[in-house]
């Protein structure tokens, strides 16, 4: 290749090498050199420097291989810049980049430390399939949205995106871990993502301080994703699908308002959910806002779940999250002995049917009198009724002598507080087989009430 006109330096454009060709390009009104476009591809280049610097058209680099360092300050491209297979093989420092179309860095590789700060893309900025052999730090990037898909960085990466509404990171490698910081409700989903290293996902400092709920990062999916090492910060989790993960029980969540709650009723219990469960219920009370077209997970997937996170808040030593997690996993084991009775009927299999229906009717009337033992005031209200009733029954049919429905509470109270203690009024036979029952349930409502109160103490 021929030297420089103007120089001995080597010409790359026109005859020129890159900084007389900027030099002798007009400039605007802020003296600033105007190109019309500027095209690198295939090159091999040394050391390169763009400062100050306005592109209308386009900024080609694909295939272009530099030998020396990068740097690109203040540059506006007016159409897209395009560093597609391009090999980089010194530091890389990108600041105050505008570019009017995509960012692409697809297939490119980047041998040494990368720093981009403040670049701003209208379109797409991809680095799919790109490997980062350096350390990377991006900070305030901007674009329509990131493709991350099937990059692969060496060392542990710094993310600090800015207003990016979609990021895409399918078969990501981050090879030491990485920390992602979303200044916006950006969307991620964490699919077959290799996470070699602690990492965290969280919203941005003045998000969390301004504590602007609707600007938190929105996780999708965790499918195929290994997440014994990510911590969750505030983090949007109203929508997140868990089925597929791995090693969910040893996630890290931050923050309580994360979660998806229950609807709120007379016959629902307002706790904290996961979006799957509202997805497998399928009921219109219990849909997720807007258009979610995922498909429902299977019920037992979906118990698996709860049972992991609630694994994970007991480690936490937090019960009251605890305590919902393991509220939704009977639900979801209540909800699929219910399925399966309705298969086994359905195939003609009595015996498994009514093995199934037994097992399903127990732990109907565990969530009926006590919640799975997490509601107190459902097995005392059931203890007041009970004692009631069997008052009245006793008045009415229990006593050989005719007694009154105060005598006949007090007469109740005593037998509901003890199991094993004689009678010493004369009964009917008829009040005999009520106080039997009586003596029998009462305690146990009791001790169903009592264990609620130490769930609900324990919070």
């Amino acid at each position: 290749m021929a030297n420089c006109a103007q120089c001995s330096n080597e010409a790359v454009v026109e005859e020129r090498c890159l900084a007389h060709h900027i030099e002798n390009c007009p400039t605007d009104e802020n003296g600033q050199p105007v190109l019309a476009e500027l095209d690198l591809s295939g090159m091999r280049l040394d050391e390169v420097q763009l400062a100050d610097l306005v592109i209308t058209g386009d900024l080609k680099c694909a295939g272009t291989v530099f030998r020396g360092t990068l740097r690109i300050r203040n540059v506006t491209v007016g159409g897209l810049a395009d560093f597609n297979n391009a090999q980089m093989q010194a530091y890389v420092s990108i600041s105050g980049l505008a570019v009017g179309g995509a960012l692409r860095m697809r297939d490119a590789l980047l041998e040494r430390d990368v720093y981009l700060s403040g670049v701003a893309s209208e379109g797409v900025t991809t680095l799919a399939r790109a490997t980062f052999a350096g350390s990377v730090e991006i900070d305030g990037l901007r674009a329509h949205s990131v493709d991350l898909r099937r990059a692969t960085f060496q060392h542990r990466a710094l993310l600090q995106l800015g207003a990016v509404p979609r990021v895409y990171l399918q078969r990501a490698g981050f090879q030491r871990g990485v920390r992602l910081t979303c200044a916006g409700p950006t969307r991620l989903d964490l699919v077959e993502v290799d996470l070699g290293g602690p990492s965290a996902i969280a919203a941005a400092a003045s998000t969390v301080e301004a504590w602007r709920m609707a600007d938190r990062p929105i996780l999708g999916r965790t499918l195929g994703t290994d997440l014994s090492q990510v911590r969750l910060s505030y983090v949007d989790l109203s929508e997140c699908s868990f089925t597929g993960a791995h090693h969910l029980d040893k996630l890290t969540v931050d923050d309580w308002h994360s979660w998806r709650t229950s609807p709120r009723g007379l016959w629902v219990t307002h706790r904290v959910t996961l979006a799957d469960e509202h997805r497998v219920r399928g009921h219109a009370r219990w849909a997720l806002p807007g258009a979610d077209a995922r498909e429902a997970p299977s019920v037992d997937s979906v118990q698996t779940d709860y049972h992991s996170l609630r694994s994970m808040m007991q480690d936490r030593k937090d019960q009251r999250a605890a305590s919902d997690f393991y509220y939704g996993e009977m639900e979801m084991r209540r909800i699929g002995l219910r399925r399966s009775v309705r298969a086994e009927l359905r195939a003609r299999d009595w015996r498994a049917a009514l093995s199934t229906l037994g097992e399903w009717l127990l732990l109907c009337l565990y969530w009926l009198l006590s919640g799975y033992g997490q509601r107190a005031w459902r097995a005392f209200v059931t203890l007041g009724l009970v004692v009631a009733v069997a008052s009245a029954a006793l008045a009415r049919w229990g006593f050989q002598t005719p007694t009154g429905y105060g005598d006949s509470l007090r007469y109740t109270l005593r037998a509901a507080s003890t199991l094993l203690r004689g009678s010493d009024v004369a009964l009917t036979p008829t009040g005999d087989w009520i106080e039997l029952v009586l003596r029998l349930i009462a305690p146990l409502l009791l001790a169903l009430g009592l264990l609620a109160i130490r769930e609900r103490v324990r919070r």
